[in-house]
């Protein structure tokens, strides 16, 4: 608690969709934040994405993501949901 924190999740199995992407992080202010890379430019990417901030609390922050893929011809696309735990001692 009180260290910063910096994590990557990488989506795979297809272009992540940017209108289907959510996300909750539990608590809610733990001090964490999730965000796309480059969130705010044209190249935001939603397959990759960062994990960073100051924990406030000690405990367990639990992270839930789901999504989807793009398709193509040869490929469906795919959903996703996961959930990540961050123990966090004082």
């Amino acid at each position: 608690m009180g260290n910063p924190y910096y994590a990557k999740i990488e989506v795979f199995g297809g272009v992540a969709i940017d209108r289907h992407f959510f996300y909750y992080i539990k608590p809610e202010k733990s001090g964490l934040e999730l965000s796309p890379t480059d969130f705010g430019t044209e190249h935001v990417s939603y397959n990759d994405l960062e994990v960073k901030g100051t924990p406030k609390v000690a405990g367990t922050i639990i992270i839930e993501l789901s999504g989807g893929t793009y398709g193509t011809n040869t490929c469906p696309g795919k959903r996703y949901d996961r959930v990540y735990t961050i123990k966090v001692e004082e």
